[in-house]
C-alpha cells in the first residue's frame, strides 16, 4: 500500500529547513511514498513546486488575501486556508498529516475525522507560549491546542525543556524530541572566506555573525546599537530574512562594521557561517518558548566550528556550559555584553571554536531523523 503524506504549515515554504529535511528523511527511508506540502503563496513564489520526485509543494493562492489587515481579515483568510488544504488533498486518500502548528491542527483534525488519517503535531515553539501570545488571543490557542489535541496521535517538540511542558500540560500524550539540527558535514575544514571576501576584511579583524528571522525579541537593536559604537575592527554580519531587514542597512550604510546578506539556501548556510569568527544567538525573555529555546542557529554556529555567545537560559546556557564552546550573556545587561565583544580576543575565540568543532561530531540530523523515523513506522503498524 502507497503511503501518502501531508505537511501543512501557515508560511511561503521558501526557508523551512525542518519541514525539507523531515520530507527528505521520509522519502529516503521509503517510509512514505509521496508527500504533499501545503503552504500559502505571496508574491514571488510558485504556486506549484516540485522539490523532487517524491515530494510537492502547494502554496495556496488565498482570495482573502485583498483583505485588509486585522484581526477578522486574518481569521477569514485562516479558514479559507484551511478548507481549501482539506479540499484539494483529501482525494489523495492521505494517510498521515503532520502539522507544525497550532493553526494546521485544524487540518489534522477534519482528516482524522473524515479521512481516518494519523495525525503528527510537530510543534517548531512552545506553540502557546511564543511571541505575540497574549489576552484573548493565547486563552483562544490553549483552549484550541487542547481541544485539538485528543485528535493527534504524536507530539514532536524541539527541546527537552519544551518537552517537559508539554508532558506536564498533556500526560496522556507521547512527547518526543526531535532538534533541529543541521546535517552533519564531512569536511575538516572549519573556515571559509566567504564574507572575509565579501567584506574586505583584513586578518586582524573579527567577525561575529546573528542569522535566522530579522525581526523583534530577538536581540538585533542592541546588537546594532553595540556594533555602531565599539571598535570598527569588531564587525557583524546579519545573515537572514524579515521586518528588521531595512533597518539593518541603513546601519550598514553608515557603520562600516555591520553588514547585511540576504538569505541563503539552507544547503549553503554552514559555507556562509564557516567565514565568520563567533555566533551569536540572543533572546528576549520576553514569553517561555524563548526562556526554553534550543535554536537551529546554535547548532549551525557549532557545527562549523564557532564559539557562540548566548542567553543564559535553561537550554542555550546549559549547552555553553556542558560543551565549553561559547560565553552566556543576560540580555538586560547591554554594559556586560558589551564588554565582552569588547575584550574578545582572536586568542579567547580560537579555545573555545576548538571545543566547539570537538563537540560538533555529537550532533547531526541523521542523528535526529532516526525518532521521526520510529515514530512513522510506529504510525503504519
Amino acid at each position: 500500500m502507497n503511503i501518502i503524506n501531508l505537511h501543512v504549515y501557515p508560511s511561503s515554504f521558501k526557508h523551512e529547513s525542518r519541514i525539507l529535511k523531515e520530507t527528505k528523511s521520509l522519502i529516503d527511508s521509503r517510509l512514505v511514498d509521496k508527500i504533499f506540502i501545503g503552504a500559502i503563496w505571496e508574491k514571488g513564489t510558485q504556486e506549484h513546486e516540485e522539490i523532487d520526485s517524491g515530494r510537492e509543494v502547494w502554496r495556496v493562492p488565498l482570495k482573502t488575501s485583498i483583505l485588509p489587515n486585522g484581526t477578522l481579515a486574518k481569521s477569514l483568510k485562516q479558514i479559507e486556508w484551511i478548507l481549501r488544504i482539506f479540499f484539494r488533498f483529501r482525494k489523495e486518500h492521505i494517510n498521515i498529516v503532520q502539522c507544525h502548528n497550532i493553526s494546521s491542527l485544524l487540518i489534522g483534525m477534519l482528516f482524522k475525522i473524515f479521512a481516518k488519517s494519523k495525525v503528527v503535531y510537530d510543534a517548531h515553539e512552545l506553540e502557546t507560549e511564543k511571541p505575540g501570545m497574549t489576552g484573548i488571543r493565547k486563552k483562544i490557542s490553549k483552549i484550541t491546542e487542547r481541544l485539538l489535541l485528543r485528535y493527534v496521535d504524536t507530539v514532536i517538540v524541539v527541546s527537552e525543556s519544551i518537552a517537559e511542558w508539554y508532558k506536564g500540560e498533556y500526560p496522556s500524550k507521547t512527547i518526543y524530541t526531535i532538534k533541529n539540527v543541521p546535517y552533519a558535514k564531512k569536511d575538516k575544514s572549519g573556515k571559509s572566506n566567504i564574507f572575509r571576501e565579501k567584506f574586505n576584511l583584513q586578518d586582524d579583524e573579527i567577525l561575529y555573525i546573528y542569522q535566522g528571522v530579522l525581526s523583534a525579541g530577538r536581540g538585533i537593536d542592541i546588537l546594532l546599537n553595540i556594533f555602531s559604537e565599539i571598535d570598527k575592527k569588531k564587525h557583524i554580519v546579519f545573515m537572514g530574512y524579515g521586518l528588521f531587514e531595512n533597518r539593518i542597512k541603513e546601519y550598514e550604510s553608515n557603520f562600516s562594521n555591520v553588514h547585511f546578506q540576504s538569505a541563503v539556501g539552507f544547503h549553503e548556510v554552514i559555507s556562509y557561517t564557516k567565514s565568520a569568527d563567533v555566533g551569536i544567538c540572543l533572546l528576549t525573555n520576553t514569553c517561555l518558548s524563548y526562556f526554553l529555546a534550543l535554536p537551529n542557529k546554535l547548532f549551525e554556529y557549532v557545527t562549523s566550528g564557532l564559539p557562540v555567545i548566548v542567553n543564559d537560559f535553561p537550554e542555550m546556557g546549559s549547552f555553553v556550559d556542558k560543551y565549553e564552546c561559547g560565553w552566556k550573556v543576560a540580555i538586560n545587561e547591554l554594559s556586560s555584553i558589551t564588554d565582552l565583544i569588547e575584550g574578545m580576543s582572536k586568542e579567547d575565540i580560537k579555545k573555545k571554536g576548538e571545543n566547539a568543532l570537538k563537540c560538533k561530531n555529537r550532533f547531526g540530523w541523521h542523528k535526529e531523523e532516526e525518532v521521526l523515523l520510529e515514530i512513522y513506522r510506529e504510525l503504519k503498524d
